[in-house]
């Protein structure tokens, strides 16, 4: 039996979303509906733009500009801040509603999911009349729309739902591959970034039809193993699986820009506490530890510059993050100010221990395990505000405020697992 994928994508998802919860406040402008962005603080320098509406993209403004560069092109665009844990719920709505349809539904990212409905057909019918029903329910219940893709395998349902925006279903079969997505830029093929469709340009590959007919071997021999996924993914076959799988070795990163420019590590402490704290809850929450600890900085003339260590013993300790990230970034503090820190555990696993040395308390350790997941605890009932560590609360210092620890949490929120 030939299998039967269909790929959900939210339209425009923080958008959408946004404009969702202020028509829900009792807002009677849609955001839908007119030139409107969702952007980060432009006050604190998070000035950019997430996520933007139908009619502010006729202005020619894209994801990741600044909010700045977006004025400059539509002065009266209207720009809402990010609500995560709005769209988190969105999200999660939407994956029970996909659940009704299949046991089997691969969340990809936060918007977007594969729902296999192969041999469904005698429960909802043909896999169109499917798609159509549920982008209705999903429009219905929940208040935004999404495209749906229909195809074979993953690769080609999760093209198939590019091709008609917004609102749309479209269906992709193997034989449509030559005539449907081989004109196409190779850009647009599925996995191929900016760097890769560069690449290919040099090469003379500018549309996925031809790299569909290049050489298998000269692409291998040109970007690697990559080169034989590219190949296959023109020519519509899924060779690799398309969702993300969960590594056995994932790291937990987080980083801040700062609200103002740090001129030494010393002015930097207090916010990298407040990201180990984050990533350090993190892999507890997980049962995962580090072996290695990286930090990044990047300076105002945006360069950027990292320095990592592995440890003696892998650690999901607080205080170990810490101590190890102040020694890194005291290592490596460049000659310009510093306008963003981050933190990142690395190698991690599912080990139990901490290897101690000969001048460590075994016991001070326990201790400080125990405080650590107390903590962790107390937070998870109450909120992060709960408990924070004296440093965090300083009064006079700039730095010195838990907005780190938010803004890193917040980042971590857009994960979904």
């Amino acid at each position: 039996m030939e299998k039967t994928w269909f790929h959900v994508d939210v339209n425009s998802a923080f958008l959408s979303w946004s404009a969702l919860k202020a028509l829900r406040q009792g807002a009677e402008l849609d955001l839908r509906t007119v030139p409107s962005a969702v952007g980060g603080d432009e006050e604190k320098r998070h000035g950019v733009v997430l996520a933007k509406s139908g009619p502010a993209k006729k202005f020619g403004i894209h994801t990741g500009e600044s909010l700045f560069s977006a004025r400059r092109k539509c002065p009266e665009l209207i720009v809402v801040p990010p609500d995560f844990d709005f769209y988190v719920q969105n999200s999660k709505a939407m994956i029970a509603i996909l659940n009704q349809y299949s046991p089997v539904v691969e969340q990809y990212s936060i918007d977007e999911a594969f729902v296999e409905m192969t041999g469904t057909e005698r429960l909802f019918g043909l896999p169109i009349e499917t798609a159509h029903q549920l982008r209705r329910r999903i429009k219905q219940e929940l208040g935004f729309t999404v495209n749906i893709g229909v195809a074979p395998n993953r690769l080609l349902a999760k093209m198939a739902s590019d091709f008609e925006k917004p609102d749309k279903v479209h269906r992709l079969e193997a034989e449509d591959v030559p005539r449907k997505l081989w004109p196409l830029p190779v850009g647009e093929l599925f996995g191929v970034g900016p760097s890769a469709a560069r690449r290919m340009g040099e090469l003379g590959i500018t549309t996925i039809g031809q790299l569909a007919n290049t050489d298998r071997e000269l692409l291998v021999g040109v970007f690697g193993a990559r080169g034989d996924t590219f190949w296959n993914y023109a020519n519509g076959r899924e060779s690799d699986p398309v969702t993300k799988q969960h590594s056995k070795d994932n790291s937990y990163g987080s980083s801040v820009t700062l609200p103002a420019d740090l001129n030494s590590p010393a002015e930097a402490d207090t916010t990298l506490l407040a990201l180990c704290e984050a990533v350090g809850q993190r892999l507890r929450l997980d049962g995962r530890c580090a072996r290695v600890v990286t930090v990044q900085v990047v300076d105002n003339a945006f360069r950027r510059k990292s320095h990592q260590v592995t440890l003696d013993g892998p650690t999901d300790s607080t205080d170990t993050l810490y101590r190890t990230a102040k020694e890194l970034l005291r290592q490596m503090w460049p000659a310009r100010p510093v306008r963003l820190v981050g933190v990142k555990a690395e190698r991690t696993g599912t080990q139990g221990y901490e290897q101690l040395d000969m001048f460590s308390n075994p016991a001070k350790s326990e201790k400080q395990e125990k405080l650590d997941r107390t903590a962790d605890a107390l937070r998870a009932r109450f909120g992060d505000g709960a408990v924070m560590r004296a440093k965090l609360l300083h009064p006079d210092d700039k730095t010195a405020r838990p907005g780190a620890l938010g803004a890193a949490k917040a980042r971590d929120k857009r994960k979904v697992k």
